[in-house]
């Protein structure tokens, strides 16, 4: 249609309204105006379909090349029979390795062959500007009207409501068009590895990596991609289901790890704090832990009942003794001799308790292991009453607590 039959039309449409509104009857004006837009569209349809026919004549001719092209890549491919010639009867199969091209069809398990909006954005964008055009004569027409004439604005009102309108229809089909081909450009990104980085996508097309995900999210929600996915981060794109699985799987892995990473080293931060706590106080406790090792050691070597009894007892005390210490790291000081003396000899005397027990039951070995138990005793009494001084200070400091709270309480009348 062109631009004369354009303005044909908006004049018609005007002196419809015009007469219209001059006379006061309005019965027939919608049905006028009706079909006069019906048969400037027929006119555009007839128009766009010769164009789709062209165009389709334009894609059947590329599907016959891509199909003859086909065959003779099948050909080769399976390295199929030939001709009939005088050094090779029919039917002859022959090997001829020859470069493969690879498959550039699309899986249509993951993509859409035909993007959504790539037909429908045309329709939409057609009709739409169509539509806007013809009413945008008709517009300016009814204004150059109502500025040289003073003509009524209805027709200027009209005509304008449908040239947004048309604004509005064309503008869609055309964000379709926009986004059938952005999703193009993803697909020939990710189509050969099935995944690929937002940045990478944002590098390529020019946009920002908030605007990819916006836009695959949408993609992936119209089915545009079948199986796609975006990472927890959503820094890539991942095509398939099975791939996806494969990066969970990864994913949780890694999670796994890092949390064994946290977890150790939140413990061995716990370790250096309590050391820095303990300070010259953690080599005492250390070595004091070595001795309770070792009591226990002995004690299950040992079969003796009487003297395994005499083994517990002394290892639960060694053990309260440095449990006390480690509460209160000042009281280390107070083990010097504990551990310069006492123990170290302890520590000979079951030894040597362990290899007099292996012996013959002679006379001498059993008085040596007889003097042994009562030295176990002795040190069992000893260490009772160093763990008794150890609470004593602390009974002493909290009578005295006691005894200055029960002072104020009677000075405050409350006793």
């Amino acid at each position: 249609m062109d631009k004369n039959e354009w303005y044909r039309t908006g004049e018609n449409i005007r002196d419809q309204v015009q007469h219209a509104v001059e006379t006061g009857d309005f019965t027939n004006l919608g049905k006028n105006i009706g079909d006069t837009v019906n048969a400037t569209l027929n006119s555009t349809v007839r128009e766009m379909n010769r164009t789709v026919e062209t165009v389709g004549e334009s894609v059947n001719r590329t599907v016959g090349v891509v199909g003859d092209s086909i065959s003779r890549a099948v050909n080769d491919v399976t390295q199929g029979f030939v001709k009939n010639t005088p050094d090779r009867p029919a039917g002859t199969y022959v090997n001829r390795p020859e470069y493969r091209k690879p498959n550039a069809r699309l899986d249509t398990r993951l993509f859409q062959r035909t993007p959504k909006g790539s037909v429908s954005g045309v329709v939409y964008a057609g009709a739409g500007y169509g539509v806007m055009g013809i009413f945008a004569i008709a517009l300016l027409g009814s204004v150059s009207e109502l500025i040289l004439y003073s003509a009524s604005v209805v027709p200027v009102v009209i005509s304008g409501i449908f040239t947004a309108a048309g604004l509005c229809l064309g503008t869609h089909g055309a964000r379709l068009l926009g986004r059938a081909s952005r999703y193009k450009r993803y697909v020939g990104m990710v189509k050969d590895k099935l995944y690929c980085s937002i940045q990478e996508m944002a590098k390529r097309t020019g946009r920002s990596e908030r605007f990819i995900v916006k836009d695959l999210k949408k993609m992936i929600q119209l089915d545009m991609f079948k199986q796609a996915h975006l990472d927890q981060k959503e820094t890539c794109l991942i095509a398939s289901n099975e791939m996806y699985d494969q990066y969970m799987l990864t994913q949780k892995d890694y999670e796994e790890q890092q949390k064994n990473r946290e977890t150790e080293k939140l413990a061995d931060e716990r370790k250096q704090q309590e050391k820095e706590r303990l300070g010259k106080a953690a080599e005492v406790i250390e070595e004091g832990k070595s001795y309770v090792r070792l009591i226990r050691q002995c004690n299950d070597e040992i079969p003796g009942e009487e003297m395994s009894d005499k083994l517990d007892r002394l290892e639960t005390l060694v053990t309260r003794i440095f449990d006390r210490v480690e509460e209160e790291p000042e009281l280390a000081s107070e083990l010097r001799k504990m551990l310069s003396f006492y123990l170290p000899t302890t520590k000979k005397l079951l030894e040597a308790y362990r290899d007099l027990d292996g012996q013959p039951d002679l006379s001498n070995v059993a008085q040596t292991k007889r003097e042994i138990e009562t030295a176990v005793d002795n040190i069992n009494g000893a260490f009772e009453k160093f763990l008794d001084e150890l609470f004593r200070e602390k009974a002493w400091d909290i009578q005295s607590d006691i005894s200055v709270l029960h002072t104020m309480m009677k000075q405050d009348g409350l006793l």
